[in-house]
């Protein structure tokens, strides 16, 4: 740039003494020409030192609005406990990222910077290959069941099906967050989605394979408060197992994301409390019918409370539920009411081996929370329509996972999940009584934040009358973390 200044200069000065009548073509010997050549030459050293002087004067530039990021402080004891390293802060008591089949790392750093607000995004491409087998029945054409473990979805009482293929990449997963520091706190937001929301449409894998992408999570945060789409408070996201599944122990963990009011406070010593107001909603079903019905009659929020400690790896959560549930039959009779509750023990116990191996395990029970365990196997409640009242289905549902590291980052993780249900007399026959899961997998990271796995599964599902069904599951997964 100052080269180009000089030329343009010395053109413009070449310039004014050509106009004034001093131009080489009145300058016809070569004295006459170089003492024109001195005079520029003189006048541009002028200027040059006015520049300079003028330019150390000038105040230095200012840094551009949009840096790279660095690492804030660490957050409260319950941020670090709810998945690996995740640097920027999130909403209070909000899983992060890397929680519930997140990538196995993310980079360092978290992105960027636009003036005071922190940005990231994060997420995974994810490939799949699955390989089914039923043991006494096929499935529609592309159902859910297909494509994660959902051992309701497991068909009984038929002939054993053929190998069934499936391919997709629509667990692939973006997140978006921000922080903007605000006094001493900082606001924060965190927005996820992904394309596992609905089976395929009707002949969807003919040629385009098109998907919905569909919102996971979008939640705010300020201090201990939090709002928005995120999972349940009655839920320890951090406790589920590596998997190549979507969930791994679909059958035997409180699996639910819904809108709630959460305040989260740490208490010392990693001890944190934090308690929520959530979206109702009760699922049920008719007295001898096995369909479940959403009836959105509810009028007050579900409530839950969660006791949690987190220290060196190691974790451990109690949580609890209580909520009121109603139907309006439409039938002429005045809506129905019911109370419900539940209990969950989950953590995370490090083993000693010093290789990063761990166990996983979560316990629920209680009355009335079947929308919230395991995708919904059971009802919330059966309305009985001789007697005219709701009766809670009660539930004991759980999970346990084992990880081990082989060598490097060669691992295993085995899991094993169940459902039991005490369906009411008046429950249809063709209820589920019983559903349970068993997992073993093999996983490698070659690279920063790609894993390779292979998983083999086994899933039996019982009704009421008996019947039975059995899946055989042969899964690849392949996922990229950014």
């Amino acid at each position: 740039m100052p080269h180009f200044r000089q030329r343009t200069t010395r053109a413009v000065l070449l310039s004014g003494l050509m106009l004034a009548g001093t131009t080489p073509a009145t300058a016809q010997t070569v004295a006459d020409y170089q003492a024109l050549r001195n005079k520029v030459d003189e006048l541009q050293r002028r200027l040059d030192t006015v520049q300079r002087a003028l330019t150390a004067k000038e105040p230095r530039e200012t840094p551009p609005v949009m840096v790279v990021a660095s690492p804030p402080a660490t957050g409260t004891a319950a941020q670090q406990q709810q998945g690996p390293s995740d640097p920027l802060p999130r909403p209070a008591g909000a899983p992060s990222v890397l929680a519930q089949g997140g990538p196995s790392a993310l980079p360092a750093g978290y992105g960027f910077r636009i003036g005071e607000t922190n940005f990231r995004i994060s997420g995974f491409i994810k490939g799949d290959l699955i390989f089914s087998r039923y043991g006494d029945g096929d499935t529609a054409t592309n159902p859910l069941g297909r494509e994660l473990s959902l051992p309701q979805s497991i068909p009984v009482g038929g002939r054993r099906s053929a190998i069934l293929a499936d391919a997709s990449a629509k667990q692939s997963r973006i997140a978006f967050q921000t922080a903007t520091p605000i006094g001493e706190k900082s606001l924060t937001t965190l927005i996820e989605a992904d394309f596992q929301v609905a089976p395929a449409v009707s002949g969807g894998e003919r040629a385009l394979n098109p998907y919905t992408l569909g919102l996971r999570r979008a939640v705010a945060g300020y201090g201990g408060f939090a709002v928005g789409q995120d999972w349940s408070n009655f839920q320890y996201v951090a406790a589920l197992p590596e998997t190549a599944d979507f969930v791994g122990v679909t059958d035997g963990t409180v699996l639910v994301r819904q809108m709630l009011l959460r305040y989260s406070h740490p208490v010392g010593d990693g001890w944190t409390i934090s308690t929520s107001i959530e979206n109702p909603e009760t699922v049920s079903a008719m007295a001898g019918a096995p369909a479940l019905a959403d009836n959105d009659d509810d009028s007050v929020p579900d409530l839950t409370g969660q006791l949690l400690w987190a220290a060196k790896g190691a974790s451990l959560s109690l949580t609890g539920l209580f909520r009121s549930m109603r139907v309006d039959p439409a039938n002429g009779r005045p809506a129905v009411t019911a109370q419900g509750y539940g209990v969950s023990l989950a953590g995370i116990a490090p083993l000693s081996t010093g290789k990063g191996d761990d166990i996983r395990f979560m316990m629920t029970g209680g009355r009335g929370l079947g929308r919230y365990v395991g995708a919904n196997v059971a009802a919330d409640a059966i309305y009985d329509t001789a007697n005219d009242r709701l009766v809670p289905v009660p539930l004991l549902a759980g999970f346990a996972g084992v990880r081990h590291f082989w060598i490097g980052t060669l691992r295993s993780t085995w899991m094993g999940s169940f459902q039991r249900i005490w369906n009411p007399a008046t429950a249809s026959p063709l209820s589920t009584r019983q559903v349970w899961d068993t997992a073993v997998n093999l996983f490698v990271s070659p690279l920063p934040r790609l894993d390779l796995g292979v998983e083999l599964r086994v899933s039996h599902r019982e009704l009421v009358n008996g019947a039975s069904g059995m899946l055989e599951r042969l899964h690849f997964t392949v996922k990229q973390g950014f």
